[in-house]
């Protein structure tokens, strides 16, 4: 499976995901023909090629030769399920529609049942959403990385009249979704667009690590001056070694503090969320001993750990830094022994080899109970075969 790294410099809408795909190597004939797999008549699709800032994009653009009825969900439901499509491909497009009505209903304060998709139901936005996932899947895409969306000021005429950019569907789906804005005073991200990467994206964040073999570009339908009017992704292979993530550490320095305190502010860090504690001697002002502390957290824990380290130590200052780290693929689980199950990690190295790691805390448990010593259970861990490790999702801790 590939994966897939959306880069929004220029925001996001459906024909411009669909014209990225085509631009990665979609074939635009299996777009051209989907109007007709889901019955949708007098439907045309039109893919060209076009230039946005001197960069070249494929513009997609559907259009019906006659009016559309209004559709409401169940009419979308019945649309996709007299379709000949997948049923994975059905399903997911089902999601991004319940979505987009419970925003409308929310937005506009109606009931689920009452909301009519003037735009959604509209053909442009079924093959948008249909199209979207149609072309991820034959291009193998598996895990979407996204990167923060761009939002513009400015008004937009739509049927409701006229409305406060980002338009309110668009600005409610953008919840929980990392932003910028940006000096624009045009539609950046629209229902669809903001729809598609809420369902579909599995993380926001900078470009992740992958081995690249596509690049696509989408193009807006208007070319404006500021900055190229297109989306781009990239697809590849993730690298399998090792996984990328981002941590927060707080530093701090003491060196007026009873030693005996630091074992319990350890012990309450670890318990509000730190991933690891490192306590190091130090020398600081005018010579004096002192003690660094290095916590670990995710994004998020911050505020309490602070909090921890203000009232269970005597420091006055916290400095944070946003840190990337790597670290190699891990699974939990537990190992046989002549001592039952011990809790244990399998973890696999760059090249391909696994490694079962003891868990620290389980091995002294084994070693009070059994009074055996603590280097007899790690040895006995560390030399069990990779097929008996037992993985956590197909174990059942015991509670005797």
């Amino acid at each position: 499976m590939r994966q897939a790294f959306l880069d929004c410099f220029s925001g996001i809408s459906g024909d411009m995901f669909l014209g990225a795909l085509i631009g990665a190597g979609w074939p635009g004939q299996e777009l051209m023909s989907l109007p007709e797999k889901l019955g949708l008549d007098n439907t045309a699709v039109e893919i060209q090629e076009v230039k946005r800032q001197g960069i070249k994009g494929i513009q997609v653009k559907v259009s019906g030769t006659e009016p559309q009825p209004f559709r409401n969900l169940r009419d979308v439901e019945v649309i996709l399920e007299r379709s000949d499509l997948q049923p994975k491909i059905i399903q997911l497009s089902l999601k991004v529609f319940n979505l987009l009505a419970q925003v409308e209903a929310k937005v506009h304060g109606c009931s689920l049942e009452d909301v009519h998709f003037h735009e959604i139901g509209a053909v442009d936005t079924l093959v948008d959403i249909v199209g979207t996932i149609s072309g991820l899947d034959h291009l193998s895409v598996g895990k979407i990385y996204c990167s923060p969306i761009p939002l513009a000021r400015g008004w937009i005429d739509c049927e409701h009249g006229r409305l406060p950019l980002p338009a309110p569907a668009s600005a409610e789906l953008l919840k929980n979704v990392p932003v910028y804005g940006v000096d624009a005073e045009w539609e950046l991200v629209t229902p669809t667009g903001g729809a598609l990467i809420k369902v579909l994206a599995d993380h926001f964040r900078t470009f992740p690590e992958m081995g690249v073999e596509k690049i696509g570009y989408g193009a807006g339908s208007r070319d404006i001056s500021q900055w190229p009017n297109l989306l781009r992704i990239w697809l590849g292979k993730a690298q399998p070694s090792e996984k990328g993530s981002v941590v927060i550490e707080l530093r701090s320095y003491i060196d007026d503090m009873n030693p005996e305190w630091y074992e319990y502010l350890m012990e309450q860090l670890f318990g509000v969320g730190a991933l690891d504690v490192a306590m190091s001697p130090i020398y600081m002002k005018k010579n004096r001993p002192g003690i660094e502390i290095t916590v670990l957290a995710a994004p998020g824990y911050e505020n309490s750990l602070s909090q921890i380290l203000f009232e269970e130590s005597t420091t006055s200052g916290i400095r944070l830094n946003r840190c990337q780290r790597y670290i190699l693929p891990r699974r939990n689980g537990m190992v046989p022994t002549n001592w039952g199950n011990v809790r244990a990690k399998l973890i696999t190295r760059p090249d391909g080899r696994s490694t079962i790691s003891p868990e620290y805390e389980a091995c002294k448990e084994v070693a009070r109970r059994f009074n055996v010593t603590l280097s007899a259970v790690y040895q006995a861990v560390s030399q069990m075969s990779i097929e008996d490790f037992i993985d956590e999702k197909r174990y059942v801790v015991s509670q005797e």
